[in-house]
């Protein structure tokens, strides 16, 4: 006798090595920038000619550009593997549109800062780059505790409806 069909559920769940992916790019993004904007706001060295930048700060921005590459890549898997079964399934959208919309503008915003070259326009443009920054593991945070409340009372009704 010959097994029935096999059914494959389109889950917007990510396997474990995607979402070791996403948060390993995702945390050197946040490492990079955040000790970048430490040592530029508040770390001065002694110089030939008074107090200068930390020579880190090159390095630290070289990384966080560098680390954007496979970010941008991963927001493209993370569009065709996880955003589309999740809004077919009406799963966590505020959340997801949240990080999706930051995602979207810190990546916009990180292209303005390398080649825009007024200094009103770059200085908004750090600014926001920063704090949506900054503010993005949060949103990640929400939608991921979010999800897992979800499954987790999902699991709970079924085993309380066996045979549903």
């Amino acid at each position: 006798m010959t097994p029935g069909p096999r059914y494959v559920v389109n889950t917007p769940r990510l396997g474990p090595l995607a979402r070791r992916s996403v948060y390993a790019v995702g945390l050197v993004l946040l490492i990079s920038g955040a000790a970048w904007l430490a040592l530029h706001t508040w770390v001065r060295i002694p110089g030939a000619f008074g107090p200068e930048h930390h020579p880190a700060e090159s390095w630290l921005m070289r990384l966080h550009g560098l680390a954007a590459l496979p970010a941008l890549a991963g927001l493209g898997a993370l569009l065709a593997r996880h955003v589309g079964p999740g809004w077919r399934v009406h799963r966590r959208r505020t959340s997801g549109l949240g990080v999706l919309a930051v995602s979207g503008v810190l990546a916009l915003g990180g292209w303005g800062l390398y080649y825009v070259a007024g200094d009103t326009a770059r200085q908004w443009l750090a600014v926001s780059h920063w704090l949506l920054g900054l503010a993005l593991p949060g949103l990640v945070l929400w939608h991921v505790i979010g999800a897992r409340r979800e499954r987790g009372a999902e699991a709970w009704t079924a085993r309380q409806r066996p045979g549903l």
